[in-house]
């Protein structure tokens, strides 16, 4: 199984700006590579490239008052990076902005698989957060792992695309989070906070309590799946959409999330129109195998889960490569031993490899 071991970006500052600044530097040129990758997919949506960064400019006075601090980290990472802040907008509001298409035939593809083992589920009694993250193979072969120390006690460590604010990670609160695609009927074009801002201010709480209060009151415009889980044993998954935000917990001490709405499947974009989509079953699969060694479970049989071929290539471990699509990174967010381990790529191929928060 081949080893390789993912870029690594330290940033260490109590100024939001500083942070952001220290980030850019590092990731010039995976930022060009990025968006060269980007324009594509814009184009495939209809959009021009310059129009992909005019919609996402649009965001930057409603993110002022909202989430100033992280608005400043992001004008950070563009000093950083020496690009315009239009592109790195536009790279931390991707998710939102290519959930629409204009005037063009063009498919939808579902992303990722999570999942959070609890201290009922777990062999040794700790709590697992993680994923296979699912998407084109220009964003995997430019991630890194982003090492972040905000001076105020808060640590986090975690994967990101370039000149992201983060993609998933950990805490040094004992917290994780990972997230997955959904597709709703009720999902429309505003302003609303990102995905990428809302994750990294979940990662910025210091309790679950926290974590669940954001999350509970979050008002997006584009529905995403939120897998939280905790060191003192708890775990939530959230389908937020603009119609509501759906709790579900734990059965048998494992949760576990793909591309569908299970607490309310008749708004699922995917239904019924494409009722047969492969995409509904990814969830259910990883739950149905974990659920398999409940109390037993370790570090180990989560691999070889998230390994899972079942449905090929459109699995588990996805291999969909004609849809430009396929599991770019795989995560184990081990919250009470404080390290991550990742296989950067698919995880059949690729070894896991740890990462100290």
């Amino acid at each position: 199984m081949e080893k390789r071991r993912m870029k690594e970006i330290y940033i260490k500052s109590a100024d939001p700006f500083e942070r952001g600044r220290q980030h850019g530097s590092q990731i010039k040129e995976e930022t060009r590579k990025v968006c060269e990758g980007y324009r594509k997919s814009f184009e495939k949506k209809g959009y021009t490239w310059g129009e992909a960064l005019s919609m996402a400019i649009e965001y930057v006075p409603f993110l002022e008052k909202e989430m100033p601090e992280l608005m400043a980290e992001a004008r950070g990472i563009a000093a950083g990076a020496e690009v315009d802040l239009a592109v790195v907008m536009v790279l931390n509001t991707r998710y939102e902005l290519l959930k629409f298409k204009k005037n063009v035939n063009s498919y939808e593809n579902s992303e990722c698989t999570c999942y959070a083992v609890t201290s009922e589920a777990a062999k040794g009694k700790d709590v697992i957060g993680g994923q296979n993250w699912d998407n084109a193979p220009f964003i995997g072969e430019n991630l890194y792992v982003l090492h972040i120390d905000e001076e105020n006690g808060t640590r986090i460590v975690g994967i990101s695309e370039p000149a992201q604010l983060i993609r998933s990670g950990m805490n040094s609160h004992g917290l994780s989070l990972n997230c997955s695609t959904l597709l709703s009927t009720k999902d429309v074009r505003g302003i609303a906070v990102p995905t990428n801002f809302m994750r990294r201010k979940i990662l910025q709480s210091r309790t679950f309590e926290e974590a669940q209060r954001l999350t509970e009151n979050f008002k997006p415009c584009v529905s995403l799946n939120y897998v939280i889980a905790s060191a003192d044993g708890r775990a939530v998954v959230y389908e937020t959409t603009p119609a509501e935000n759906f709790r579900l917990l734990p059965s048998e001490g494992v949760v576990t999330q793909g591309n569908d709405i299970v607490a309310d499947p008749t708004i699922d974009r995917f239904v019924p129109a494409d009722r047969d989509h492969q995409h509904h079953f990814r969830g259910q699969r990883l739950g149905y195998l974990l659920r398999k060694q409940a109390g037993r479970i370790t570090d180990e049989y989560i691999m070889e889960c998230l390994r899972d071929h079942y449905g090929y290539p459109a699995s588990i471990c996805n291999h969909a490569g004609d849809q430009s699509l396929q599991t770019i990174a795989s995560m184990l967010y081990c919250v009470n031993r404080g390290y991550a381990l990742i296989a950067w790529g698919n995880p059949c191929d690729t070894a896991y490899e740890r990462y100290d928060l």
